[in-house]
């Protein structure tokens, strides 16, 4: 199997490419959550437990940049794949199965925990 070999780049590209990434992060510092996004009726309607997965799936992300832990590492240590880490972070894997999560929050020493909590609203009409 043939070996890539390393390109080396000049060090103003490599200065241009940080400072892009840089002015990215800034942009990208404050993501607007659904409450900034939805009406309370859209918020009201949407699919609760989505909103509750993306938040949970948002903190194990913040959870592993806080360690410094990149994907790939986070790939090696939990046998999922770097393509379904990322998807899972960016959202694009909308079902992630409860294996997934709890493995992902093992390897950052967390332990996954489900909470119930009273609604405003009550089924029996009340």
């Amino acid at each position: 199997m043939a070996t890539k070999k390393p390109v080396a780049l000049a060090s103003d590209v490599v200065a241009a490419a940080r400072k892009r990434a840089e002015q990215t992060r800034r942009q990208l510092g404050h993501k607007p959550g659904p409450s900034e996004l939805l009406t309370p009726q859209e918020h009201a309607d949407a699919a609760p437990f989505y909103l509750v997965l993306r938040d949970y799936i948002r903190q194990l992300k913040e959870a592993r940049e806080a360690a410094g832990v990149t994907l790939a590492e986070l790939s090696a240590q939990t046998n999922l794949a770097v393509e379904t880490l990322s998807r899972l972070g960016t959202g694009a894997l909308t079902n992630p199965t409860w294996k997934t999560l709890g493995t992902y929050a093992a390897a950052l020493g967390l332990q996954p925990r489900l909470l119930l909590e009273e609604t405003t609203v009550r089924n029996d009409g009340q």
